[in-house]
């Protein structure tokens, strides 16, 4: 199962990485890139900006057209402060692929805890749409998933409300941009991505650039 065998790759090289604990996911490396950051919000000039800073980022660590990555979204149930249409983010990838997604409601760990009936610190378990795929990065259409995320607080359309990433298939490269603020990129090990760290360094957060420098010195 997709589920299972993502799982196992992580378990190799991030052992604390897991499925059904969203903010678990990152690297032993992590590097952080402003997106957005040079235009006023609620812009289109700042959703352009960040959407083709991404798709920036994006082909250059994942640098193949055929590359197989690993998709994996988080839909979370419930009221939303966002309007818009779950389905656009679906609409993203082939349908013939898409229906051979693992696509299961699971209860997951968020990152806010709870104190059990022993005073034991858990974290808050909340519902949410676990998709999972794998599939050639010239099957999905990359560019629109990252201006439907750009969009998602600017009061445009059209907008992803789901969290997604993407990892190589060997899971030792990952890829989250969370909203038009900024994405991550993330490896094992520093040398995997210090060709982007040195090209695209002006586009790194200055509130994480110390820490981020100290990796690759």
């Amino acid at each position: 199962m997709l589920r299972q065998e993502l799982q196992s790759h992580l378990d190799k090289v991030y052992p604390f990485s897991k499925i059904d604990t969203e903010h678990t996911l990152c690297g032993k490396v992590t590097i952080r890139f402003e997106l957005g950051d040079d235009f006023e919000n609620g812009s289109s000039e700042r959703v352009n900006q960040a959407t083709e800073r991404a798709l920036t980022i994006f082909n250059e660590i994942f640098e193949g057209s055929n590359d197989t990555l690993w998709v994996l979204i988080y839909e979370y149930q419930g009221e939303d402060i966002f309007t818009g249409s779950n389905e656009y983010l679906y609409q993203q990838f082939q349908t013939e692929k898409f229906k051979h997604f693992y696509n299961e409601l699971e209860l997951v760990n968020s990152s806010h805890f709870l104190e059990d009936q022993n005073g034991n610190e858990v974290f808050e378990k909340i519902k949410a749409k676990i998709i999972i795929g794998k599939l050639e990065k010239n099957e999905i259409k990359i560019k629109d998933i990252f201006c439907g995320i750009a969009n998602r607080e600017m009061g445009l359309e059209p907008i992803i409300n789901q969290s997604i990433y993407f990892l190589t298939a060997s899971a030792e490269k990952g890829f989250h941009m969370y909203d038009d603020r900024g994405c991550f990129i993330w490896s094992d090990i520093p040398g995997k991505i210090k060709d982007i760290y040195v090209r695209r360094n002006d586009w790194i957060s200055d509130y994480t650039r110390e820490d981020v420098d100290e990796f690759f010195k």
